[in-house]
C-alpha cells in the first residue's frame, strides 16, 4: 500500500497540469478481472478487482486524510472488468479515453492486454496530459524492458532481468558452463510465467556466455518420475 500512495503523490504533479482537485480529479482506471480466474497462464498472480478494491480504499483513505497528500475525493477511480482479453482489456482503456477521463492507468493481469496500451499511451497526449502513465505489477518479462517502445509504463515488482543478473552472476563465480532448465508447462497450452521467466535468463546469460544448456518441463500438477527425463 505504501508504493501507491508514493504513485498516487506522483501522479498528483505529472498526469495534469491544472491542480488537482474535485473540479478537476485525477481519472485512474483500474482494469483487472472482476473475480479471480483459474486461468492461470493468463492471470498468473491471481489477481482481481475483488482483491485489490481494499487495498485501493486504504491507500486513498490515507492519501486524503492521514498523509493530506491531495483533496479528498480528487482521484476518480473506476473499476472495469477487463476479462482476461487480449481485445476487450486494452479497449476498457481506449473508451475512457475517448470519454476524456483516463490520466493513469493502475492494472491489468493479463500481460497481453497490458503489452499493447503500454506501446500506445505515450501517443495519447492532450492539452492537459502529456501521456498516460502505466502502473503495473506484471509484464515482468524482457520483452517490456524496452524504454523506447514503453516509455510510461512502471513495473512496481522487479522484472525477471534482475533474477537473470543474478542468476549470471552465480554462474560466472562458480565457473558453470552447462545447464539444465526445469520448469512447469501444461502440454497444449501456451507458455506461461516460468517459461518467460528462463527465456529471460537464458537471453541474458547466452549474449554474455558460450554455454550449453537444454530444458525440460514438467506439469506440477501431475506426478512426474525421474523417466520423463
Amino acid at each position: 500500500m505504501q508504493r501507491l500512495l508514493l504513485l498516487l503523490l506522483a501522479l498528483r504533479d505529472v498526469v495534469s497540469y491544472k491542480p488537482v482537485s474535485v473540479i478537476h480529479p485525477v481519472h485512474i482506471i483500474i482494469p483487472l478481472p472482476l473475480e479471480e480466474s483459474s486461468e492461470e497462464l493468463k492471470n498468473p498472480f491471481k489477481l482481481s478487482i475483488l482483491k485489490v478494491r481494499p487495498v485501493v480504499d486504504l491507500a486513498l483513505d490515507d492519501a486524503y486524510r492521514k498523509f493530506q497528500y491531495v483533496p479528498p475525493d480528487s482521484m476518480a477511480i473506476t473499476y472495469r472488468d477487463s476479462r482476461l482479453s487480449d481485445a476487450h482489456g486494452p479497449n476498457v482503456a481506449i473508451q475512457q479515453l475517448v470519454k476524456n477521463r483516463l490520466d493513469c492507468i493502475i492494472g491489468y493481469a493479463f500481460v497481453y492486454a497490458l503489452a499493447p496500451v503500454a506501446r500506445m499511451c505515450p501517443y495519447w497526449q492532450d492539452d492537459d496530459s502529456n501521456g498516460i502513465p502505466v502502473i503495473t505489477s506484471i509484464g515482468l518479462t524482457m520483452n517490456l524492458d524496452n524504454k523506447e517502445e514503453y516509455q510510461t509504463l512502471t513495473r512496481i515488482s522487479g522484472p525477471y532481468k534482475v533474477v537473470a543478473q543474478s542468476v549470471f552472476a552465480l554462474f560466472k563465480y562458480h565457473g558453470w558452463m552447462r545447464h539444465v532448465f526445469l520448469f512447469h508447462h501444461v502440454k497444449g497450452s501456451a507458455f506461461g510465467e516460468c517459461f518467460l521467466l528462463m527465456a529471460s535468463i537464458q537471453h541474458t546469460v547466452k549474449q554474455i556466455l558460450h554455454m550449453e544448456h537444454n530444458f525440460f518441463t514438467f506439469n506440477q500438477n501431475e506426478y512426474v518420475s525421474r523417466s520423463q527425463f
